[in-house]
């Protein structure tokens, strides 16, 4: 069975989520990320060791993702910030 992810087809995956959450803004990204830190924790709770493990794994790239597209929107503010004091 041929590997789907090689050098040739890395940049098109690329693009591929990129171009998906090129709409969504950044600050719903991370409202995902800390819903699925929320439910690691419930999983873990329950006893669900995997679950809660296998989701929790998921919101350290959610939360990059979320701070890459959220960094310009930080950035204004700070220098807004800096600009009034």
């Amino acid at each position: 069975m041929e590997n789907l992810i090689n050098k040739e087809n890395l940049e098109e995956i690329r693009e591929l989520i990129e171009s998906k959450i090129a709409d969504v803004p950044g600050s719903y990204i991370l409202i995902g990320a800390l819903g699925s830190l929320l439910l690691s924790a419930y999983l873990d709770k329950k006893g669900k060791k995997q679950a809660a493990s296998a989701i929790g794994k998921l919101a350290i790239p959610i939360i990059g993702i979320g701070l890459a597209k959220y960094k310009d929107v930080i950035k204004e503010e700070i220098e807004n910030q800096l600009e009034t004091a």
